[in-house]
């Protein structure tokens, strides 16, 4: 064995466990994400329904039209959605919430990933492989999705950001690293 060989074996198996932290740590951190995001969805749709009951409660109230101006008690009339706007909300409504539900699943891959790699287990390669895998699905159902989207702010918020297709090519790298480690056979 050469002297690189050696560095390279010695070295990579503690390349994976650090890695496997920190993805261990990341998928943690997608939970919480979720987990705000849903909760900010609830406060948002509350939010929402009592604005509802408060404009029509505030129609049976008689205001004059003239004393309207410059009274700051006077109600605020909101603009009304027009039909085709309720429906692209709808869309990123049910968007965003099969968006959660893939993201959910990576990240259970991510942390059984995270764990394997962390005990240098042999099955991470395979982990790490359906990991990749998902991810890669994850970006084709993303465009297309995108290219099925009501209108360009639809389409833009249906695209992966730039910082999620980096974590996917750090992904892709890691991922190489571990199936160098199981080709050496440096994973139990």
């Amino acid at each position: 064995m050469s002297p690189l060989d050696a560095v390279i074996n010695a070295s990579l198996p503690w390349i994976i466990r650090i890695a496997g932290l920190f993805w261990l740590v990341g998928s943690f951190m997608l939970f919480r994400q979720i987990r705000g995001e849903m909760a900010l969805d609830r406060m948002t749709a509350m939010i929402g329904k009592a604005a509802d009951a408060l404009e029509a409660e505030l129609k049976t109230i008689d205001v004059p039209a003239d004393d309207a101006y410059g009274n700051l008690d006077a109600p605020v009339k909101r603009r009304m959605k027009s039909d085709a706007e309720k429906a692209v909300e709808h869309w990123m409504d049910r968007d965003d919430a099969a968006r959660r539900g893939w993201i959910a699943g990576q990240a259970v891959v991510l942390a059984a990933t995270a764990i394997a790699m962390m005990l240098l287990h042999a099955f991470a390669a395979w982990l790490a492989a359906l990991l990749v895998t998902g991810q890669g699905a994850y970006f084709f159902w993303r465009e297309w999705t995108a290219r099925r989207a009501p209108n360009a702010e639809a389409a833009g918020h249906a695209r992966p950001s730039a910082a999620t297709i980096n974590a996917g090519w750090v992904s892709l790298v890691v991922a190489m690293l571990v199936w160098m480690a199981a080709f050496r056979g440096l994973l139990n």
